[in-house]
């Protein structure tokens, strides 16, 4: 089994998310773990078809059917702001998505 994890040192949106959702498609990979931050995240993914979504609290690979998101303890879920992206995620075409968390 491969990890890979994702990370830097500064502020602001840097590839996190775009890299994230390039792995998930390209290892098939199944899961994507947040483990620290919280709802103020911005990870911005563009997928080829032009469908874009900033992920804040679910992991930035859930643009791909299957893909789970793991929610470690270190986590802060705001749970409005929760609502309201898996609401923006369902519009998206993302369906089930707390059943993926």
């Amino acid at each position: 089994m491969n990890a890979y994890i994702v990370l830097d040192l500064g502020f602001g949106d840097s590839g996190k998310g775009l890299l994230t959702d390039f792995l998930v498609r390209h290892t098939g990979a199944t899961i994507v773990v947040r483990y620290n931050g919280g709802a103020q995240a911005g990870h911005n993914v563009v997928t080829a078809e032009g469908v874009h979504h900033t992920f804040a609290q679910f992991g930035s690979g859930c643009f791909v059917p299957g893909v789970r998101t793991f929610i470690s303890r270190h986590v802060v879920v705001h749970p409005t702001a929760l609502l309201a992206e898996a609401r923006a995620l369902c519009e998206r075409g993302v369906p089930d998505v707390f059943g993926r968390i």
